[in-house]
């Protein structure tokens, strides 16, 4: 019971944390959005996030699914833009993972779990979740937690930071780490996590309505959740380290009784993104889901349907049963989880000029949309259009540096076309990004054996020194651990 005190705010992520909420120009919310500088800078703090992002990528299975990454990150910019005291860009990311969770750390990192499309019931009990694991960022509550403990304790800051990292990357190891890290009073831990969760349920429930969903859907995901109170499914271990309490689901829905009446958010992206979730990553049997589709009545939007009978016959290589069920979604045919299947088809049938053809005339007003980009590029490797590849590759990675991905995909194109030099270095920052600095360095010393340009030369020495300052800067954090 200790540890899992301890874990409360590292782990204030499944929606235990959520839901209380309300605002409007007439309700008072505390506004300590840059609280904790005493603790952590900001921009200390970002650079505190992406060593957790290194990390995250390194242990645990980080979804490289283009598609639904875009989903998640649109729902969560959304309510970013609508939310006070942002001090920095927010990464959201998908992990595959069949527990109903999401989890907020130091930078504006918010890790979502698979397992949060399969039991939200609609966008707006998805969003609620996001809603509240943002404001645990605007409200710096893990860097006011960190100064807290360094008043109470003789501890440090790094020790603390490593600790609570791994809490939510790996939750026995990180228990662990902060019951010795910590030689706190248990109760004042307590006491100092439920001040965080009341904050963040009435902020997160105001940054829901004021993004445009309704946020009674934090009510219905909160009611849920209590329902399964006495439930130690591991599916729902958040119960376990956030117990919910009647008085606490009361207060959400009277807060949200201070807002105008909003009728339900019916959004197709939400139905495509946990059909695609249901069928590719929760270990369904496929055969006895279609069977359920099939025969399914109301329980299943139309959508939701239509979108996970093309999947599954994707996956049991039915490829022209799958067509048949895309082309009853013609009103969506521009959605990016409709052009990934496409694209998916049509790969397998080897029809790549007809993938890329269809791929570009969205790519011209997209981009930068991650899906597009990734397919487009994809789709034009496996047709030996490498240098094309290459082209949109680069550019899309020089607005998002931090996608492995797409960098993974620019080694492929780039040693395609014998080019080596480059090669080497767009492998050599993708591993830098997953905290493998051995391979990484290792990778950017042989282009340098590689490349002749005196430029690229001088770029690979900084890139070099930015790396090795990188593992520095990690290694400093991991020896509190």
């Amino acid at each position: 019971m200790i540890k899992r005190t301890l874990l409360t705010l590292a782990i204030c992520a499944g929606f235990s944390c959520i839901c209380q909420s309300a605002v409007s120009a007439n309700i008072s919310l505390p506004d300590i959005g840059t609280a904790g500088a005493q603790g952590i800078t900001v921009q200390r703090e970002q650079q505190i996030g992406q060593y957790f992002m290194r990390n995250a990528r390194a242990q645990m299975p980080v979804l490289d699914d283009p598609a639904l990454n875009e989903y998640v990150t649109s729902v969560g910019n959304n309510l970013v833009l609508h939310a006070n005291n942002v001090h920095f860009p927010f990464e959201f990311f998908v992990v595959l993972s069949p527990q109903l969770n999401a989890s907020a750390f130091l930078g504006g990192k918010i890790m979502v779990n698979t397992g949060l499309l399969h039991y939200s019931r609609n966008a707006d009990e998805f969003a609620s979740v996001l809603a509240h694991e943002v404001s645990h960022v605007t409200q710096r509550h893990i860097a006011r937690f960190i100064e807290n403990q360094l008043k109470m304790n003789t501890v440090t800051i790094a020790g603390l930071i490593g600790s609570i990292a791994m809490a939510i990357i790996n939750p026995m190891a990180g228990a662990a780490a902060l019951s010795t890290t910590m030689g706190v009073s248990t109760q004042a831990s307590i006491n100092f996590t439920r001040e965080n969760e009341t904050e963040a349920d009435a902020i997160g429930i105001d940054l829901l309505y004021r993004s445009g969903y309704d946020p009674t859907g934090m009510v219905s995901m909160f009611k849920t959740l209590l329902d399964r109170q006495g439930n130690l499914n591991p599916m729902f271990a958040m119960l376990i380290d956030h117990p919910l309490s009647e008085v606490r689901v009361a207060q959400a829905q009277n807060r949200t009784m201070q807002y105008p009446k909003r009728k339900p958010t019916h959004d197709a992206d939400f139905e495509l993104a946990k059909a695609r979730v249901d069928v590719r990553y929760m270990n369904a049997n496929l055969e006895d889901l279609k069977r359920l589709l099939q025969s399914s009545g109301t329980e299943f939007s139309q959508i939701y349907r239509t979108y996970a009978l093309a999947l599954i016959c994707y996956e049991m290589k039915n490829y022209q049963e799958a067509r048949t069920y895309l082309g009853k979604l013609q009103n969506l045919s521009g959605n990016i989880f409709v052009l990934d299947l496409l694209t998916d088809l049509d790969i397998q049938e080897h029809q790549f000029s007809r993938a890329i053809e269809r791929l570009k005339a969205h790519y011209r007003n997209k981009p930068n949309n991650e899906a597009i980009c990734i397919n487009l590029a994809n789709t034009m490797i496996l047709d030996g259009r490498n240098k094309e590849a290459v082209q949109i590759l680069s550019k899309f990675s020089k607005k998002h540096p931090n996608n492995t991905l797409a960098l993974d995909l620019l080694a492929t194109a780039q040693n395609k076309m014998h080019n080596r030099c480059e090669a080497l270095q767009s492998k050599g920052m993708e591993y830098a990004l997953k905290a493998n600095y051995s391979r990484a360095v290792n990778l950017l010393n042989d282009a340098m054996n590689v490349c002749t340009d005196k430029y690229t030369r001088a770029v690979l020495q900084a890139r070099i020194t930015e790396v090795n300052e990188q593992r520095r800067f990690d290694e400093s954090l991991n020896k509190g651990l």
